[in-house]
């Protein structure tokens, strides 16, 4: 990759760079994204029985990535465990230099727990962090999971609904879940809009041409991933011309679309398709935990393998407070930010 040392020394500067760089998560599963050092921690919290540590992280394929997550949830069933593998996250998260950070999660019931008290563990692990003076916005997204069904949709669109009139940082709704299973729960997208919430929507990790030319038409205010909508993506020049019209900002995890096996590589990414057509992209972790990666180690391989600058990487993250569902204020604190670390480091 590297011709001579002065590349080496210019790589390295930019891997410094991107860590001190005042930084916006907008696309974090808040499940996904607990450290190994999280979820040990809640696996001897609930079997103190067993001597051994958590060994979730192995896996070949988008599948088995949705497979690992049934590991994580085991140890995410009381409000307790909720807490702390918010709190965790949302520190981790601070520590890498993320100044915004958009959490999403589907409420679950199980053990006793209600999805109200789930909900209500992540609202008061994001309180506890401002009250500690933990200095980064935090906003939370209610998921439905396609795999789940109807039903289960139904109930976490309304639950969201009913919240968000009393907790200001339950901002908007994400589908998510299994590609392959379920559908897009349209209906249920446009009760959640017409409520004031904001939608991001999982669109096109796999080749589904029918369920993203309805996502596209829908118009969320964010889609993720959109891996299968360019031609030389498993797309077509339809669904890529509908995407560019639409100017839906697209959350790129290249990590983890690398790791699921999506894309083949860094380089054949739809990411480079994306910036050169000048359409709005962010640059985002996915899973952080069991993906490995910081957001810091996003921006770094996005220098890497795109060519960007430092300017390239600050003007991304200018671009992407506009896409933050944030309030006025909130984007004009986190611009002020990023000027000022510009001014300094330009």
């Amino acid at each position: 990759m590297f011709e001579n040392n002065s590349d080496i020394e210019n790589s390295k500067c930019l891997q410094q760079f991107c860590q001190i760089l005042p930084k916006i998560e907008l696309h974090a599963h808040l499940n996904g994204a607990l450290s190994k050092k999280t979820l040990d921690d809640l696996y001897k919290m609930k079997y103190p029985e067993k001597t051994d540590t958590c060994e979730a992280f192995n896996f070949a394929s988008l599948k088995e990535v949705f497979e690992v997550f049934n590991i994580v949830y085991s140890v995410t069933t009381t409000p307790e465990a909720v807490f702390i593998a918010t709190y965790n996250t949302i520190k981790e998260f601070y520590e890498d230099n993320v100044i915004y950070l958009e959490l999403r999660s589907t409420p679950r019931a199980e053990n006793g727990m209600t999805k109200t008290e789930y909900v209500l563990a992540i609202l008061k692990a994001i309180e506890t962090c401002q009250t500690e003076k933990i200095d980064i916005i935090v906003k939370l997204l209610i998921s439905i999971n396609r795999k789940q069904g109807y039903k289960a949709a139904k109930e976490n669109i309304h639950l969201a609904i009913d919240m968000c009139k009393e907790y200001k940082n339950i901002v908007g709704i994400d589908l998510s879940g299994d590609p392959t299973k379920g559908e897009a729960f349209i209906e249920l997208l446009y009760q959640a809009r017409k409520a004031g919430l904001k939608i991001a929507a999982h669109c096109a990790e796999v080749a589904n041409e029918v369920e993203c030319m309805n996502i596209l038409k829908f118009k969320p205010e964010r889609l993720g991933h959109g891996t299968c909508i360019h031609q030389h993506s498993n797309g077509s020049e339809r669904l890529y011309q509908t995407l560019l019209d639409s100017k839906i900002p697209v959350e790129i995890c290249l990590t983890s679309n690398v790791k699921c096996k999506t894309v083949a590589n860094y380089s054949s990414h739809h990411f480079k398709y994306l910036y050169e057509s000048k359409h709005p992209v962010c640059i985002c972790t996915d899973d952080k935990g069991v993906f490995d990666t910081t957001l810091s180690k996003e921006f770094t391989l996005a220098v890497e393998h795109f060519n960007l600058n430092k300017s390239h990487l600050v003007n991304l993250m200018k671009s992407t407070v506009n896409y933050a569902f944030a309030s006025d204020i909130e984007k004009n604190k986190m611009i002020e930010i990023i000027d000022n670390f510009k001014n300094v480091w330009i």
